[in-house]
């Protein structure tokens, strides 16, 4: 599902990416276990502002970052020269790669857009390898259930009818084989409800 023009002005300014650099990825950091990376996966890269930051604190060896949207791929390559980073336009939810591919990935909220998501759980276990580790933000019903959130809800396009609660996430998660080892719910300045979450596929 591609993003609608309001979203795609809030996922696509300096000001996004400033919090996403000086906020978001640093706390990631501090809940994540993980060491060395060889390969690492991000899902719904847009503008390829996440996979910079990727690279920046976790320094995986080789990132490919895949997103549906061909212009999104386009800004991402031609503000990206890294050789180690590939971008690939692809569905998350049907990903071009074998079994036990990546030692890690990364969603930086783009699974509440796909309305088959557990689809898209399952591939991301799928191509994890064991003990790999999931590391994400993602945003759910629960987000635009109250307050502000009603108003968001009338601004964005999602397919709100399948989307999930941050609990049925959850659950889902460890129905698939992930042990989840950190769970944080935020809501930075009273403005969108998200949630943290990092996990260890068993």
């Amino acid at each position: 599902m591609k993003l609608n023009k309001i979203e795609f002005i809030l996922m696509n300014n300096p000001l996004r990416a400033f919090i996403q650099d000086k906020y978001e990825l640093k706390m990631l950091r501090k809940m994540s276990s993980t060491g060395d990376i060889e390969n690492a996966l991000e899902i719904g890269c847009g503008n390829g502002n996440g996979t910079k930051l990727i690279k920046k604190y976790f320094s995986p060896n080789n990132i490919i970052a895949i997103d549906l949207d061909k212009k999104m791929i386009e800004i991402a390559q031609n503000r990206n020269k890294d050789n180690s980073v590939t971008f690939r336009v692809m569905d998350a939810s049907k990903l071009d790669f074998p079994d036990n591919h990546f030692d890690v990935i990364f969603d930086f909220g783009i699974i509440h857009h796909i309305p088959n998501w557990k689809d898209s759980i399952q591939e991301l276990k799928r191509v994890l390898k064991p003990n790999g580790e999931i590391i994400l933000e993602e945003l759910s019903i629960d987000t635009f259930s109250k307050g502000i959130g009603k108003i968001w809800r009338k601004l964005l396009d999602h397919p709100y009818k399948d989307m999930y609660t941050n609990n049925q996430f959850k659950q889902y998660m460890t129905e698939t084989g992930f042990k989840i080892k950190n769970y944080k719910v935020l809501n930075p300045l009273k403005m969108i409800r998200y949630f943290s979450l990092n996990a260890i596929s068993k």
